[in-house]
């Protein structure tokens, strides 16, 4: 009996000492006058880390659109800092592992303008089997 109570503690000990990790947070910084695709491929080798600030992850949207690094960050939090003049449209976010559930990769993509503008890439891309996202602004311009 006395081995049953200590087993039961020790599982409660062990279940309340668990946290449950919360999601990393990740800025996204769009410089103004920046419109168009823009990809952040995550998990790449040799590539540079990610900055942090505090206990967020940074990430200044180049004028080329994309973007690698060898920070790894599973379903972060995204928040914008929209400096241009547009909105962020099509927002998706995937997370890429192994068999067996290890983490090896990630991608963020959006599009950044006036639904107008990304519904003609929309439609470009979609003749080309590319990148689609849906039709909802993420962020109006902030």
């Amino acid at each position: 009996m006395k081995r049953l109570a200590l087993l039961c503690l020790l599982l409660l000990t062990t279940v309340a000492c668990s946290k449950h990790k919360s999601a990393p947070q990740l800025v996204v910084e769009i410089p103004a006058g920046f419109s168009g695709n823009f990809v952040l491929n995550m998990g790449v080798r040799d590539a540079a880390a990610l900055p942090q600030h505090g206990d967020a992850y940074v990430v200044s949207v180049n004028r080329a659109g994309n973007l690698e690094t060898s920070t790894l960050l599973e379903s972060p939090k995204v928040t914008f800092r929209n400096a241009s003049g547009g909105n962020v449209w099509g927002f998706s976010q995937s997370d890429f592992s192994t068999g067996d559930g290890i983490p090896v990769g990630g991608k963020i993509e959006f599009f950044v303008g006036t639904q107008k503008e990304f519904e003609a890439e929309q439609d470009k891309k979609n003749h080309s089997s590319g990148f689609t996202g849906g039709y909802e602004s993420a962020v109006a311009g902030a």
